[in-house]
């Protein structure tokens, strides 16, 4: 009986020793996980502001980047008025003109109804220069973009209307105006839209030094509103054509062109909900060609 009671103590002592030597493995076990844990954390906290900083650098980037878009579209649009300013002047100066003689008739008459005559052409010249400086403040606008209901006939006369004096100093250039049979009602902004327009009509007459006509095309392609701009220019190489709406990509002689007026317009077509494409046969000069979203009130 004593010898199994020494046995039992035996065996009781060694589960002991077993469990002890089991619990400092957990331990030692334990200790290594949390080791690994710690060094798991403290990479992945490294990891979190490296990428951190790279985000706030990246946002930064942006921020400039956006800051950079907007001063290239203001300087477009300042570009825009510079080709326009011809125009500009020479739609300012035959009101003014008119204004100014009549004005002197009636300082020389004593006749009451010339009198009320030359007040009548008066004002209907200077409303007519006043409709001239309204287009001229809303083309300049540097606010945010301010979506409208507009007809694209309505809209390319205008611009034609502004631009026509300019194109004089081209030899032999003309432009021939296609219309739609009806009203082609988007939403835009129209200004946005006679930016592009401007530097498509400019661009037209730059390539045909030898002159030729710019066709202006409207119209309706199933959900979306058209103007096409078409030259008799040599065309666009193959090799170039993916390239023309990359920012300062240009074909022009240095000093002659930025290489910012095709991408930005892209940018505010695409601004727009619209997008802007070109056909170019091989000596068969260029059709350009915007699409914008039709108003859902517009005639279709």
């Amino acid at each position: 009986m004593t010898q199994k009671r020494k046995q039992a103590g035996k065996d009781s002592l060694k589960q002991i020793q077993e469990l002890e030597i089991a619990l400092e493995e957990e331990k030692s076990l334990s200790r290594t996980r949390n080791t690994l844990l710690e060094s798991n954390i403290k990479e992945l906290n490294d990891v979190y502001v490296v990428l951190n900083d790279k985000l706030k650098a990246i946002r930064s980037r942006d921020d400039r980047i956006k800051g950079f878009e907007a001063q290239l579209v203001r300087a477009n649009k300042l570009s825009s008025l510079g080709e326009l300013a011809g125009s500009i002047a020479h739609e300012i100066k035959n009101p003014l003109i008119s204004i100014q003689g009549f004005a002197r008739r009636i300082e020389k008459t004593q006749d009451r109804a010339k009198t009320l005559r030359y007040a009548q052409l008066i004002d209907k010249e200077a409303g007519r220069l006043a409709n001239v400086l309204v287009k001229l403040l809303d083309f300049s606008r540097m606010d945010e973009p301010r979506v409208e209901e507009s007809d694209l006939n309505d809209l390319v006369d205008d611009t034609v209307l502004f631009m026509e004096h300019h194109l004089t100093r081209f030899k032999n250039v003309t432009v021939d105006i296609q219309r739609s049979g009806g009203p082609v009602v988007v939403r835009i902004d129209r200004i946005h839209i006679q930016q592009v327009l401007v530097n498509l009509i400019n661009n037209a007459a730059q390539a045909m030094p030898g002159g030729g006509a710019i066709k202006i095309g409207t119209g309706v392609q199933d959900t979306f509103g058209f103007i096409t701009v078409t030259d008799e220019g040599t065309g666009i190489d193959t090799e170039i054509i993916g390239k023309i709406f990359e920012p300062f990509f240009t074909t022009k002689p240095k000093g002659e062109g930025t290489g910012l007026g095709l991408s930005l317009s892209k940018r505010l077509i695409e601004a727009n909900g619209g997008r802007i494409g070109v056909e170019t046969p091989p000596g068969k000069g260029s059709t350009f060609r915007i699409l914008l979203p039709l108003s859902k009130t517009g005639d279709r």
